[in-house]
């Protein structure tokens, strides 16, 4: 009977002791499993979030529409870059207006620009003759505040992949030479677009990109000639090549502290520079599947207009102040292009709510001190009725402004260029998923309670009536008077 009770005793211990460790075993287990599935949130990747696509998180299919929102009223045209973008309009008045100083010295192609836009041929005139030589005298006088802005924009620059030189039919392809031998690359049988566009956008991201969409490239934003610089002859038309089928939009944000101090302590130079490389590496990503691609990148390395593409991509709506207004970022985003014939789904573009937002808030347009942007209606803008920027109104202000080049401060009040916090995000739902707009006013009340701005003359530089005014102080390591002593 003692025996018997021995080994009764010792089975319940023994079954007690393996039910013990098995609970355990089961909870380590348990952990483990949920560890696991916690380390595979984008959010657990520390230092890796944006490249693990953490931070494209808008659920953009519950906006997506069938067709992009481009309103097209009449016959369309292509953009003509050497009068319709200042960049290049400026030097061309530059270099024969200071030879002879009449509107007949000029191109035939900006004399009739000239001619349809008489505004602008005074706006530009007056850029040269009057802004920048006050702009020249302010900076002597003024401009050490902006140092240490200065020199974040130009570390932030420093690194440039090189121009195109060639033409796309030689500089889009893979090269013929690899290190064992020269060939004509065939590029690789890929299984279908579906997956294959899941793997660009993977890798996309894992090259630094915050988003990424892909569309059908639209022949309307291609340039209608050239500019300089990218392997073409400006002086003829750009023949659109077969092989720029697709459209990969890539991007990043500016520096969040810096740019809510715009315009004089923000700069561009942080994300265009990250958007370039990124664009740039997956160009070389793709060349080596054997495919042509072709990035197209800031500040002017472009054959296309970016915005509509954005649209079409499924990243964002036109704002009021024509800049593409994303979910996750507002319009604090700055993108580029990669063409491309490799076979891709294109994405669906999105409607959550920026149009109706766009037409009561306003806010960009108020805070604008060059006036460039509309308070007013949509206009016809080659075939397409949209919200237009007066862009030699908005560059005349680019050079009555101290610090880093630009202006930005449509980016900075905008009620969507928020960081991601609950409340923010919050505002962000609502107004989203608001069919009615009702809640747009009130969120544009409260961005002007909560977020007011200097009065825009204040923005301009002493000599122009202004105080070199920020929308808001410069983080605390952009402050020149902290850190260096003048004597």
């Amino acid at each position: 009977m003692e025996k018997d009770k021995t080994k009764t005793t010792f089975s319940r211990r023994s079954f007690l002791k393996a039910t013990g460790a098995t609970s355990a075993v089961l909870g380590l287990g348990g952990l483990g499993f949920f560890g696991y599935q916690a380390g595979q949130d984008p959010s657990s990747y520390t230092g890796w979030k944006t490249f693990e696509g953490g931070d494209q998180n808008f659920p953009r299919h519950r906006f997506v529409v069938d067709k992009p929102p481009h309103e097209k009223v009449g016959p369309t045209r292509r953009v003509d870059p050497r009068s319709e973008i200042v960049f290049s309009r400026l030097p061309t008045l530059l270099l024969h207006w200071q030879k002879n100083p009449t509107p007949e010295s000029l191109p035939q192609y900006l004399q009739d620009y000239y001619r349809e836009h008489p505004e602008d041929l005074e706006l530009d005139l007056y850029n040269v003759r009057e802004l920048r030589p006050k702009l020249m005298a302010d900076q002597q006088k003024y401009g050490r505040a902006f140092i240490l802005a200065e020199a974040w924009s130009e570390a932030m620059g420093a690194v440039t992949p090189p121009q195109i030189t060639e033409p796309p039919e030689t500089a889009d392809f893979p090269p013929r030479r690899s290190y064992f031998r020269e060939e004509v690359p065939r590029p690789y049988k890929l299984k279908s677009p579906e997956k294959t566009s899941r793997l660009i956008k993977k890798i996309t991201h894992e090259l630094g990109a915050t988003l990424v969409g892909i569309a059908r490239l639209n022949p309307d934003w291609v340039f209608q000639y050239p500019i300089p610089g990218r392997g073409l002859d400006p002086s003829r038309p750009l023949e659109i090549p077969s092989h720029w089928e697709y459209a990969i939009v890539v991007g990043t944000p500016m520096s969040w502290d810096p740019m809510y101090a715009n315009p004089n302590y923000g700069t561009s130079e942080d994300a265009y520079s990250i958007s370039r490389i990124i664009a740039y590496r997956l160009a070389a990503f793709i060349k080596k599947l054997g495919y042509a691609a072709r990035p197209h990148t800031p500040g002017y390395s472009y054959d296309l207009m970016v915005p509509p593409i954005m649209i079409d991509a499924g990243l964002g709506e036109q704002a009021r102040s024509s800049i593409v207004i994303t979910p996750e970022l507002g319009p604090n985003f700055r993108a580029a292009v990669v063409t491309t014939n490799i076979p891709l789904k294109p994405d669906k573009p999105i409607k959550f709510g920026v149009e109706s937002f766009c037409k009561t808030c306003k806010i960009c347009a108020e805070q604008c001190p060059s006036g460039a942007i509309t308070k007013g209606d949509k206009v016809v803008v080659r075939g397409y009725r949209k919200w237009q920027l007066h862009a030699a109104k908005c560059y005349n202000f680019w050079n009555s402004n101290l610090g880093n080049m630009g202006c930005r401060i449509c980016i900075s009040v905008c009620p969507y260029t928020r960081k991601a916090n609950w409340l923010h995000r919050a505002a962000l739902h609502l107004s989203s998923n608001d069919p009615t707009g009702l809640t747009h006013g009130a969120l544009t009340k409260l961005q002007k309670i909560f977020y007011p701005g200097p009065n825009p003359q204040d923005y301009y530089i002493p000599s122009l009536g202004g105080k070199n005014a920020s929308y808001r102080r410069p983080p605390w390591w952009l402050r020149t008077e902290d850190f260096i002593e003048f004597e």
